[in-house]
C-alpha cells in the first residue's frame, strides 16, 4: 500500500525549507497548506493524509493575524472526520495560552513560575501590588520569540515604565506577571521532544535578552538570534547532554501524553537545587543547524520529525 501524504500546516515558508531538506534526504517529500486566510469545507470530507500542524503563537508578527484561529477550524475540521493529526487542537490551545500550559504541566508533576494574568494594562499595578514579590518578569501571553518579556526590580520602577511609554496592549489583551527565576548559569534550556520522545536539549544564552528563537532563518533577520561565528561573544545555542537523564524529562514526556501535545520545543530554568522550572511549551518548534552540528548529534531534529510523519504515513 502507497504511503498517505504527508501535509505541513504553516504560516512561515521559512520555517519550512529545513524539514522539506529532511524529506529529501530521505527520498520523499511533503506537500503545505499555508494558513493564513482561507476557507474550510467543513461539510466536505478532507483527504486521507498525515496534517502536521506548524502553527505558531507568534504569527501575528508576520502579518498573519489570525493564522491561529483558521487552524483550530481546519483541525477541527479535520479531527472530526479522525484524520491523523500531529500537534491537533489541544496543543493548539496550549500553544496560545500560558496558564493552559503551566495547568498541564503541573498535573503531570512539573514546577512552573508563579503567575498571575491580568486583563487592562491599568490592572498591572494594582495586580503588581498584589503579587507582592520583586523582582517580577511582565510579558503578553502571546507575543512570540521572548517578544516584550521584561524584568522590573521595583513598583516604581513598573510604574514609570507603564506612565512615560506608549505600550501597546498584547494581541490578546493578556499580561503575564511572573515571579523572576534566578538561573544558575546565565542560560535558559530548551528541551526538544518528537513522537512524544526526548530529542535532546540546548542551552541558550540569555546576556542579550529574551528573543530566543533558535531558527536559522533568525541568524538573518534578529541580531538577538545569532547563529553564525562570532569573535567576540560565545554561540548563543549548545546542545548539551546535562539533561538527558534529569527525571523532570521523563515528565515532560508524560507531560505531553496527557496534553495530546506530539512536537514541542518546551524551556526550563535550571534551579539552585537542581529542580527545573518550566515556563513555556512551544508546540510549534525550530532547530539551530549550527549547533546540531557543532554537536554532531545522532538525530537532528528535522530528521526526526521527517522519520517520525514519514512512518505515521505507512501506517
Amino acid at each position: 500500500m502507497a504511503a498517505r501524504d504527508i501535509i505541513v500546516l504553516h504560516e512561515n515558508s521559512e520555517w519550512v525549507v529545513p524539514l522539506h531538506e529532511a524529506f529529501a534526504a530521505r527520498g520523499a517529500q511533503a506537500q503545505e497548506w499555508f494558513l493564513d486566510e482561507g476557507i474550510v469545507p467543513f461539510s466536505e470530507i478532507p483527504a486521507d493524509a498525515v496534517y502536521y500542524n506548524r502553527m505558531s503563537a507568534s504569527s501575528h508578527t508576520r502579518g498573519h493575524r489570525f493564522a491561529p484561529e483558521l487552524t483550530r477550524m481546519v483541525l477541527t475540521w479535520l479531527e472530526s472526520h479522525q484524520r491523523t493529526v500531529v500537534n491537533g487542537t489541544r496543543a493548539l490551545a496550549l500553544e496560545v495560552c500560558k496558564l493552559s500550559q503551566y495547568a498541564a504541566l503541573q498535573r503531570a508533576g512539573i514546577r512552573t513560575p508563579k503567575t498571575h494574568a491580568v486583563v487592562g494594562q491599568s490592572k498591572l499595578i494594582e495586580a503588581a501590588i498584589a503579587f507582592a514579590q520583586w523582582p517580577l518578569i511582565v510579558k503578553p501571553n502571546r507575543g512570540g520569540k521572548g517578544l516584550g518579556v521584561q524584568r522590573f526590580d521595583s513598583l516604581e520602577q513598573l510604574r514609570s515604565h507603564f506612565s512615560e511609554n506608549d505600550i501597546a496592549e498584547p494581541l490578546d489583551g493578556i499580561w503575564l506577571l511572573q515571579e523572576y527565576i534566578q538561573p544558575m548559569q546565565n542560560h535558559i534550556t530548551r528541551s526538544e521532544f518528537v513522537g512524544q520522545q526526548f530529542i535532546y536539549a540546548v542551552n541558550v544564552n540569555t546576556d542579550d535578552g529574551f528573543e530566543l528563537c533558535p531558527a536559522d532563518v533568525c541568524s538573518i533577520e534578529d541580531a538577538f538570534c545569532p547563529t553564525g561565528e562570532q569573535a567576540q561573544k560565545p554561540e548563543k545555542f549548545t546542545i548539551t547532554e546535562a539533561y538527558d537523564q534529569h527525571p523532570t524529562i521523563a515528565k515532560l514526556e508524560q507531560f505531553m501524553a496527557m496534553s495530546g501535545v506530539d512536537v514541542a520545543g518546551i524551556e526550563f530554568i535550571e534551579l539552585a537545587d537542581g529542580e527545573l522550572c518550566v515556563y513555556d511549551v512551544n508546540t510549534n518548534t525550530n532547530y539551530n543547524q549550527a549547533a546540531e552540528q557543532r554537536a554532531q548529534v545522532s538525530q537532528t531534529g528535522m530528521g526526526a520529525i521527517a522519520d517520525y510523519l514519514l512512518k505515521l504515513a505507512q501506517n
